[in-house]
């Protein structure tokens, strides 16, 4: 695993051992000047890791089927629309390490890695997701039985394009959820605030949340791409649209002069803003996991 992972990210190892072998530290290198040599920084993004090697663990095939938002219900498998089949590695967890885990909550991912001994080869799925989209919503009590299998992800392989992409976005999810909150809080702010100061509260809100370090560093997910755009337009122009000659008309017709549409406009990004973590939680949770909402989302990217 410490071969497969990017050079300059630590590998940090726990003993004495309670179910989490490692933690991942991310690293980001920056572009090097006048000749020096790179520097590479901590991004403060964390993993843990739970470890399995195993000699030569057999691959077997995961038929994936379409599903309802398993956030608002049950898990109802609809056996009539298959969407693909993955390449699983299959491994059998006590119980009471899954559920360690589901106490833990989702700020810090926790992995499960199996180290395929033979092929050299370490393949992650996310244990916090795996548990909350896939376990609980299938079983009225996973916590029944001693042992549950999980279903590993071959495709998600340290090293692969795809697996060096996953550990980057969960390694950001602790300041996506804080900066979650916060969009919520200053949505529900802005809102309430009066005609006289809501504009400069407005931009104390968006210098605020624009030193977020995750707008630049997260093109794996185009829609916070976007809100950074509006975001910063909004610091730099006044008004989260794009007010280029192109689109004179659009700006004429929104009538950006006026203080009532300038306002709604706000209030538009700040909602947008203030949606992502229903986002999160609907769609974004399940990227990696083998379920079907992942396979739509592969192949979309």
């Amino acid at each position: 695993m410490r071969e497969r992972l990017p050079r300059t990210w630590i590998l940090r190892e726990y003993r004495p051992d309670y179910g989490l072998d490692f933690s991942i530290e991310v690293f980001k290198t920056l572009k090097s000047v006048a000749g020096k040599r790179p520097m590479h920084e901590t991004l403060g993004e964390h993993i843990f890791v739970q470890l399995k090697s195993v000699d030569d663990p057999e691959i077997k095939p995961l038929d994936i089927y379409s599903r309802n938002n398993v956030e608002k219900g049950r898990e109802r498998l609809d056996r009539e629309e298959k969407v693909g089949t993955l390449d699983t590695y299959r491994f059998s967890l006590e119980t009471p390490e899954l559920m360690t885990i589901e106490r833990m909550g989702i700020g810090v991912p926790v992995l499960l890695v199996i180290a395929d001994l033979k092929a050299r080869r370490c393949s992650f799925v996310c244990l916090n997701d795996y548990i909350d989209k896939i376990l609980i919503p299938r079983h009225c009590d996973y916590g029944t039985k001693e042992h549950r299998t999980v279903h590993v992800p071959v495709a998600n392989e340290i090293g692969s394009m795809q697996g060096t992409t996953a550990l980057r976005w969960y390694g950001k999810r602790a300041k996506l959820l804080a900066a979650f909150q916060r969009f919520i809080y200053q949505f529900d702010e802005l809102q309430a605030a009066s005609d006289n100061n809501w504009e400069e509260l407005a931009r104390y809100f968006g210098e605020r949340i624009a030193s977020y370090d995750f707008w630049d560093d997260t093109e794996m997910c185009c829609l916070i791409q976007h809100h950074a755009k509006g975001l910063r337009r909004f610091l730099a122009e006044g008004s989260p649209h794009d007010s280029r000659p192109d689109n004179a008309i659009l700006t004429a017709f929104l009538g950006k002069e006026q203080p009532a549409r300038k306002r709604a406009e706000v209030l538009e990004l700040w909602r947008s803003l203030a949606l992502l973590p229903q986002l999160y939680e609907d769609v974004w949770r399940e990227w990696f996991l083998p379920t079907a909402l992942n396979e739509w989302a592969a192949s979309l990217a």
